[in-house]
């Protein structure tokens, strides 16, 4: 082999290499951008992060109406983790509130944000609710 020819081959194994820590490191999380992006709601944990889709089935401990805008919220007991539940007025949320009761076991999916410093479940659409 000449000179540039090894030059040439080392590259491609240094590239090869590359990828494949990339691959390692990355492959995970892109996998699960992936399933995020094509419309699938990640299981809800307690390490769930902000912006992920998620669902997740609880409790109904309690619900309310916001001071302003109209918005429902729900208090979930999700594996003994008391979480928020916000769904927009625009989301329908007065007939969702007509629907479910304190005590229900509801179906959940949303996108995790985080509100004064605590994760709570934004409801996109009012079929992402449904009673079990």
């Amino acid at each position: 082999m000449e000179k540039e020819e090894k030059v040439v081959v080392v590259l491609l194994v240094m590239a090869l290499f590359s990828l494949s820590i990339g691959y390692m490191l990355f492959g995970q999380e892109l996998a699960g951008a992936k399933q995020q992006l094509e419309g699938n709601a990640l299981q809800y944990t307690h390490e769930s992060e902000v912006g992920e889709k998620v669902s997740l089935d609880a409790e109904v401990l309690s619900k309310r109406f916001t001071y302003t805008g109209d918005h429902l919220l729900l208090e979930v007991n999700s594996d003994s983790e008391v979480l928020s539940v916000f769904i927009p007025k625009t989301v329908g949320a007065e007939a969702l509130n007509g629907l479910i009761n304190e005590g229900d076991f509801i179906s959940i999916t949303g996108i995790v944000s985080e509100y004064e410093g605590k994760k709570e479940i934004k409801v996109e659409r009012k079929e992402d609710i449904t009673l079990k």
